[in-house]
């Protein structure tokens, strides 16, 4: 696998001339990680704004607003595992 990026690496540096822009990017575990934590938390994060429904439909709202609460740091998280993923991914840009 290295050996094939190196060769596609060479390859696109040696076309450099006749293209304006080359993008490489390879996604590595921890991206994946990050990203599967990132759907996880946006579940949890739905889930917890379903019962803050319920909770305030049957009138109790410390309890919903507790869930509230709940679902957007579920929501945080996600947005920092996001971007968490987008860091790790490895990015090699050639060109302009």
């Amino acid at each position: 696998m290295r050996t094939l990026s190196a060769i596609a690496l060479a390859a696109s540096l040696y076309a450099i001339p006749a293209m304006s822009q080359v993008i490489f990017q390879v996604p590595d575990s921890d991206a994946a990680r990050h990203e599967q934590r990132a759907q996880q938390d946006r579940a949890n994060a739905r889930a917890e704004h379903r019962e803050a429904q319920m909770d305030a439909a049957m009138g109790n709202y410390g309890a919903a607003a507790q869930e509230q609460r709940d679902a957007r740091h579920d929501w945080r998280a996600a947005r920092n595992q996001d971007e968490r993923a987008r860091d790790d991914s490895t990015t090699v840009i050639l060109g302009r």
